[in-house]
């Protein structure tokens, strides 16, 4: 029955969680946008699909830990080099599953396309909540530590 316990979430945490997830999602729209936009201006410069999903990525990847840490989390901590660098490893691995994506929308013949690179995005984006929240922010209460939008 221990495993339940680990399933037992009460009113407040439960929204306290959904808020983050909330807020999680307004800073991951900004960021795919800025993101996407960079990776549409690659692909009409012909760098391709990696490069010109590289550069939209590496250009975004700043702006999101710095919005995610502070807004959507609400780490008030000072930033540590292993935060960082958690933050970094979690965001290879949502990459991983991103060119992954676009690497089976190309072998079903969907090179350079614009629809497979939003699906791509849409994994990574997925894939990265949980493990930002699982793994970097854990300990932090997303919610609860003030109210401010």
């Amino acid at each position: 029955m221990e495993s339940m316990a680990l399933l037992e979430i009460d009113g407040d945490e439960l929204r306290n969680e959904l808020a983050a997830i909330g807020r999680f999602i307004l800073v991951g729209i900004l960021n795919t946008a800025i993101g996407y936009a960079i990776i549409l201006t690659g692909l009409a410069a012909g760098l391709g699909d990696y490069s010109a999903n590289l550069a939209g990525f590496v250009l975004g990847f700043p702006i999101a830990y710095t919005l995610q840490r502070r807004w959507t989390f609400r780490t008030s901590s000072k930033a540590t080099i292993l935060e960082a660098a958690l933050y970094a490893l979690c965001f290879l691995a949502a990459y991983g599953i991103n060119l992954a994506v676009i690497a089976i929308g190309r072998r079903l013949g969907y090179e350079e396309n614009a629809i497979v690179q939003l699906a791509a995005i849409c994994f990574y984006s997925g894939s990265f909540y949980v493990l930002t929240r699982l793994i970097v922010f854990r300990g932090k209460a997303p919610a609860s530590q003030s109210r401010r939008n």
